[in-house]
């Protein structure tokens, strides 16, 4: 059995100026996965019951743990996986820069 390391910081989680905010880990936008910006730390929330506040550090490794749990709970082998129907999370995209 291989284990795969956490990884490191990326780019921005959380994604839009809302209140709540769509969660992008991989650069994909992950199914039923939220999250909220406070300041110092930032709240993970599953499925809009579950949730837990994170260090954004930690945040990162938790979002991509729930995301490769999700995935696999969907019949996925991985986060990344797709199929030709489907894949598990779509692949985000910037238009235009941000104001």
């Amino acid at each position: 059995m291989s284990v795969i390391q956490f990884p490191q910081q990326q780019s921005d989680l959380l994604v839009g100026p809302f209140e709540t905010y769509r969660v992008k880990v991989d650069g994909r936008i992950i199914p039923r996965l939220t999250g909220r910006d406070e300041g110092d730390r930032i709240s993970l929330i599953v499925d809009g019951r579950f949730g837990a506040s994170f260090s954004k550090a930690d945040a990162h490794q938790a979002a991509w743990l729930i995301a490769q749990a999700l995935a696999i709970g969907e019949g996925y082998p991985h986060l990344g996986a797709e199929t030709k129907d489907r894949p598990f999370a779509p692949v985000a995209f910037e238009l235009g820069s941000p104001s």
